[in-house]
């Protein structure tokens, strides 16, 4: 068997209905195409076939829109984000060559492509999108040109990011990972979050937040730190570090100095719907040592830059720098128990989300940003299993033995789900079954229950 070819992007696209309703017209319905190498030919043969593909699907279901079409060399998925709005996504199918004595011929791997990764993937990047930039009818009714410049600015980058090689249920989920605290340290940051929102824009609902999360935790949070470990690298131990008094807190985005107005660079705007209209909003992010503040301020009150912008950045500082301070302590305190922890949790592999405020644990993914530790098939059978309980949308469960001995386990109750995957030799259901009532109590106590 010849090395397997791995799946690719065949092309990614945003169409509108709306547009190129006269014949010879239609290449007039595409907003954005990927790859820009296609023809005008080929794209506007591409967007027909799929909006009569979207049309004759609508046909049967009218009120559930086509998401997936399976070929033996491809897999197409759709989505609608908005009305008269398609997307849609073309990747390839791995395939690998058998040489037999009669010959040799071509298989496909059609079950290494997730249908819900390749959802997850496009509900994601317009979710971003929008964030970034508001609906796409805001900026297609004010203006189309403005709307694809919108579309050709955004996609490109997030296009080249994109990882199908491995289907990976931490980018389905998009959980947020929450620091466990005990009560004390807990109510020491809620009286800090109280006294920011006394003084300051916050507040977010949880899709925007998840999605916000996302961006800060895998684009800017990441590409700062390395910048700053590069700039530190012969910095003193963080001990000596922590125990400097005079040390101050950084502005990630906004004034790098904030004696100098001059260094107020690019600063991130978000659109978030406010008393039903979208209004833009600037995210402020600050940072001392592990602990990161992200605020949500008016954009047209700190931008465009002038004097009052680093005005109002010294009076953030004055205001939350010594509660960060103070806060970071606290923090890395509470995170030499939480080490402890940490290590009961690495015997077990396990992935857990509860759907009701996207909390996400696991022993698979150790540190934000890093692969899983578990092999490709096995993450495989965690995302076909996730489909399945997105499918029945209640309480389920699933126990299955691999051929290599291993054991895997999901279970869906109150909108929270588990993943486990049990690497015991010889052992039984009944086995399997006390292990997960271990595993539950031990790490989970109250929170999640398993009565298999």
């Amino acid at each position: 068997m010849t090395e397997k070819t791995p799946s690719e992007i065949m092309n990614f696209f945003v169409f509108n209905t709306t547009l190129g309703q006269a014949e010879g017209t239609e290449h007039e319905k595409i907003m954005f195409y990927y790859p820009e190498s296609d023809n005008i030919d080929k794209q506007s043969r591409h967007v027909g076939l799929s909006e009569a593909i979207v049309h004759f699907a609508g046909t049967f279901a009218p009120d559930r829109p086509c998401e997936i079409v399976q070929t033996l060399k491809s897999r197409r998925a759709f989505f609608q984000p908005e009305d008269n709005f398609w997307m849609m996504m073309t990747v390839s199918i791995p395939f690998s060559e058998i040489v037999s004595k009669d010959g040799s011929k071509i298989v496909y791997h059609n079950d290494e492509v997730q249908n819900q990764a390749l959802q997850s993937i496009l509900i994601l990047s317009y979710k971003l999108y929008r964030l970034f930039n508001g609906p796409m009818s805001k900026t297609f009714n004010e203006s189309v040109e403005s709307c694809r410049d919108h579309l050709a600015h955004f996609f490109p980058r997030f296009i080249s990011a994109i990882k199908l090689s491995h289907p990976d249920l931490q980018d389905i989920l998009q959980g947020i990972r929450f620091l466990p605290l005990g009560r004390h340290y807990f109510l020491k940051v809620q009286h800090i979050i109280n006294l920011i929102e006394a003084n300051f824009r916050s507040g977010l609902d949880l899709d925007n937040t998840q999605i916000l999360y996302g961006y800060l935790t895998t684009n800017l949070l990441p590409g700062y730190q390395e910048a700053e470990n590069i700039k530190d690298q012969n910095n003193k131990d963080l001990k000596s570090v922590l125990l400097n008094l005079d040390v101050q807190g950084k502005f990630i985005t906004g004034p790098t100095e904030l004696g100098h107005a001059a260094t107020i660079g690019k600063i991130p705007r978000v659109f978030i719907v406010k008393d039903g209209k979208w209004e833009a909003f600037a995210v402020i992010v600050y940072k001392l040592f592990d602990a990161v503040l992200c605020m949500l301020v008016k954009y047209d009150a700190i931008c465009p830059t002038n004097s009052r912008t680093i005005d109002f950045f010294r009076k953030l500082d004055k205001f939350i720098g010594p509660q960060v301070k103070q806060l970071t302590f606290d923090i890395a305190e509470q995170n030499i128990n939480n080490r402890r922890l940490l290590l009961s949790e690495m015997q077990y592999r396990f992935i857990y989300f509860n759907h009701m405020n996207c909390a996400f644990k696991s022993s698979i993914y150790p540190k934000i940003n890093q692969p899983a530790i578990i092999g490709p098939d096995l993450m495989r059978l965690f995302c076909d299993i996730h489909s399945e309980f997105d499918k029945t949308k209640g309480n389920d469960e699933f126990m299955a033995k691999t051929a290599t001995d291993c054991w895997i386990v999901g279970k869906a109750t109150d909108q929270r789900e588990l993943f486990v995957a049990h690497n015991v030799k010889n052992a039984s259901l009944l086995d399997i079954n006390d292990e997960m009532k271990k595993l539950t109590s031990t790490i989970f106590g109250n929170i999640f229950y398993f009565n298999g």
